[in-house]
């Protein structure tokens, strides 16, 4: 339950730069949430992810915190069980605005919550299993190339036999010096 002076936390994190943050903290906002803390980062860890370090740091009893989907919080069942024990430990709870049934205010609403996380960390495991078969299946059948090369090995290739160094090529491309050390490993 809700104190008069708790409060409701909006987070949001979306993992590329050229993706909007903008419908989630406008769902945020429309759930009421008081604060809203948004970030571009990986959500494969806690690590690199300094507004969800503060919004941990500064929760309180009473206080909630709201998110859109429970992936915006963490990417697995263990790390969301241990994100919403600590929440809990705080005296605090969470809810997710697309999961009604990911919601830690009740001991009742604990139980369903911890039974869903696994549900939902196994379909995505299932997802993922899915997709590689699928790309396994499109490589079998000369489908499925890959990505396409963001470094122009030919270039690299001809700045090194004009002598420049690994750092000035890298500099000239704008690329790394790992990759033009891979590409002229890959000559070698």
């Amino acid at each position: 339950m809700r104190g008069p002076m708790a409060k409701r936390f909006g987070y949001a994190r979306v993992s590329t730069d050229d993706q909007s943050l903008a419908v989630q903290t406008d769902s945020l906002k429309a759930a009421g949430c008081d604060v809203i803390l948004a970030e571009k980062a990986s959500g494969k860890s806690r690590e690199g992810r300094p507004k969800l370090a503060l919004l941990m740091e500064v929760i309180a009893e009473g206080d909630e915190i709201v998110v859109c989907k429970l992936d915006r919080l963490a990417r697995n069942t263990l790390d969301m069980l241990e994100m919403a024990e600590s929440i809990g430990k705080k005296g605090a709870g969470f809810k997710s605005l697309a999961e009604p049934w990911a919601d830690t205010t009740s001991p009742e609403r604990k139980l369903i919550f911890t039974i869903f996380a696994g549900f939902a960390e196994w379909e995505r495991e299932r997802i993922r299993q899915r997709q590689s078969e699928g790309i396994a299946r499109a490589k079998a059948n000369g489908v499925y190339r890959g990505r396409k090369p963001t470094v122009p090995r030919d270039r690299v290739r001809e700045l090194k036999a004009a002598g420049m160094g690994p750092a000035a090529i890298a500099r000239e491309l704008s690329i790394s010096e790992a990759s033009v050390y891979r590409v002229l490993k890959e000559a070698a």
